[in-house]
């Protein structure tokens, strides 16, 4: 029974129907993810900054070792492109955003800051909403879409306490931070795709991008649709901590 289970747990692709997106399975997932942030905010309220960093350190641990064991799922069933195992996605920088910002220093720790604080929240609700790689490809239980529904669920928490703790960083030094940060991985991303036609950071073509526009500006142009996707990664994230900044701080003036 055992060995059943842990076989469909990490059972290859296409064994059993996909989740999808706005399904039943991928709605109710959703809904239980955004359930565990309010519960764990409720929970961490009175949290100090100290031991928000206790638990970013910790993170980038869990989350290294669970991406590990992805990466070697891919290698064990072949699956060995680019696109499947490379931790380079958008969403991906949050693994090194973690080391960063909890065990590195000076600049290390600022460009780790700046990512959590600017590039997290929007990356994770993003892709609990819009899930375009895991929850298309496999069955809401396995590895692969429970390890990434934990792992967005976990950007969306630390960016929130990252917030709520150091509301005074989401400024222009820290969008410059966030910026160089994001751009190193883009520029990797897209000689990588160059290289080996892959797709990583879906800066290629839009995969699964639930927008018919986006798809038909990259079929007009490919430096187009690159340069708006890079744009979006920029601007978006920024623009939406800003606004929970806002919303946060009003909030905090009105229970002093």
């Amino acid at each position: 029974m055992l060995k059943q289970m842990s076989s469909a747990f990490f059972a290859p692709l296409d064994q059993y129907p996909s989740a999808g997106m706005f399904t039943s399975a991928h709605l109710i997932s959703l809904l239980v993810c955004f359930v565990i942030v309010g519960v764990c905010l409720l929970a961490s309220r009175k949290m100090q900054w100290k031991t928000v960093m206790k638990l970013t350190k910790i993170l980038a641990v869990i989350i290294t070792l669970l991406e590990l064991i992805k990466i070697g799922y891919n290698f064990y069933f072949g699956y060995t492109w680019l696109d499947a195992w490379f931790p380079l996605s958008y969403c991906s920088l949050f693994i090194y955003a973690l080391w960063l910002s909890g065990y590195g220093k000076g600049v290390f720790k600022k460009l780790g800051d700046a990512f959590i604080i600017m590039g997290a929240l929007l990356g994770g609700i993003g892709f609990l909403i819009f899930p375009t790689t895991s929850l298309m490809r496999y069955p809401i239980w396995h590895y692969l879409c429970l390890y990434s529904l934990f792992f967005h669920t976990a950007m969306i928490y630390l960016s929130f306490m990252y917030l709520k703790q150091q509301k005074t960083l989401v400024n222009r030094k820290t969008y410059v931070y966030f910026s160089v940060y994001f751009m190193i991985g883009a520029m990797i991303s897209i000689i990588l795709n160059v290289l080996f036609g892959s797709n990583i950071m879906l800066l290629r073509e839009p995969f699964n991008v639930p927008f018919a526009f986006v798809h038909e500006i990259q079929k007009h142009s490919q430096v187009a649709y690159t340069l708006l996707a890079m744009l979006a990664y920029l601007v978006g994230p920024a623009l939406f901590s800003l606004i929970v900044k806002i919303i946060l701080a009003r909030q905090t003036r009105k229970f002093n």
